[in-house]
């Protein structure tokens, strides 16, 4: 444990406790501190309690990521503007990982999709504990994730890997096992700048937060910030979907119904699993053609991501989409390739 706490610290602690907001140069300031590792577990836990428990504002969240984005490693898209399927997770459904099925759907589509992930922390599975259970080399690094989005149109971005700094608040993060702000700048700090995004978030009181914050950074084309009536942080198709559409510097609201996408009802009790082994099988047979309530979900999160995308006109458009994209075996096609491409090595002549 650091000897002394920052010098920002009791200042801070006491505006938090107070339910008082914190200024983007304080923000600056302690993220910066944060993540150069001069901040310890005992100061910086009591922080990121007392920050979420008084509730980060879009301002704080757009400052916090814009210390996360100017230390970033990046990646350089060659074919277009790229979308980024990463949420916030911590809705506690245990449902498999659909947005990383959709993900491969949709690049499998023609969209280059540059997912930004971390392994789980308030969950059962993040991202890249299922991609690392499909077989996906997700520790190959940057190098090998820039192979990947030049040759496959996408790429994993392990977050420990393009966010070096993060290592320094992992222990913290691990002991608490509870969601805390950087759960939420995760979107807000895709390694390519995504322009597009589908964006699920599992509490309704982030809704506005996080398209705040996308409106704050004014560097979204398309965001659309989901969450489900019935607690799912993706787009649910048993209960009505709250939308916010991100463009600039601005975002309008919506509500998607289940009817909205022809796939009849899904329940959340159909698409629960215990571990990642289990979220991987199923991804797998969803992938493979396996038409099932699993298949709908991912059917629809694909669609909504096509629609963020600016690919389709409207929801329906999309689900023809990705159904057609499934049934002819290219996400599967998408998958094998990405699980071989370890033999592309990691460094710059391989």
């Amino acid at each position: 444990m650091k000897a002394e706490p920052p010098a920002w610290f009791g200042q801070v602690l006491a505006t938090l406790l107070a339910r008082q907001d914190l200024s983007s140069l304080i923000i600056t300031e302690m993220m910066r501190d944060f993540v150069a590792g001069r901040v310890g577990d005992v100061w910086g836990a009591a922080i990121l309690i007392a920050l979420r428990m008084k509730g980060e504002t879009a301002e704080e969240l757009a400052a916090a990521a814009g210390v996360l984005r100017e230390q970033m490693v990046r990646l350089v898209p060659v074919s277009g503007p790229v979308l980024d399927t990463c949420g916030t997770g911590g809705d506690h459904s245990g449902t498999f990982n659909i947005s990383t099925a959709a993900a491969l759907v949709v690049s499998a589509a023609g969209v280059p999709v540059v997912k930004h992930g971390n392994r789980a922390v308030s969950s059962r599975s993040g991202s890249a504990d299922v991609l690392r259970e499909l077989g996906v080399p997700i520790d190959s690094g940057p190098v090998w994730a820039q192979k990947c989005l030049d040759r496959l149109g996408f790429a994993f971005c392990y977050a420990p890997h393009f966010h070096g700094g993060m290592a320094h608040v992992a222990s913290i993060r691990r002991k608490l096992g509870v969601r805390t702000i950087f759960n939420l700048l995760g979107p807000l700090a895709n390694p390519a700048n995504a322009p597009y995004h589908l964006l699920g978030v599992g509490e309704a009181n982030l809704l506005d937060r996080l398209a705040g914050a996308l409106a704050e950074l004014a560097t979204a084309r398309r965001a659309v910030v989901v969450w489900s009536e019935d607690g799912l942080d993706e787009v649910s198709l048993a209960a009505p979907c709250r939308v916010r559409v991100v463009c600039g510097d601005g975002y309008v609201c919506r509500v998607w119904q289940p009817q909205d996408f022809g796939l009849g009802t899904v329940s959340i009790e159909q698409i629960r699993v215990p571990d990642a082994a289990a979220s991987a099988h199923l991804i797998r047979q969803v992938l493979a053609g396996k038409e099932g309530p699993a298949w709908k979900v991912v059917v629809a999160n694909a669609a909504a991501a096509l629609w963020a995308a600016e690919q389709v006109p409207d929801l329906r458009t999309g689900v023809e989409q990705a159904v057609s994209t499934i049934r002819q075996g290219r996400p599967q096609a998408l998958l094998e390739q990405l699980i071989q491409s370890h033999q592309w090595g990691t460094t710059e002549n391989s």
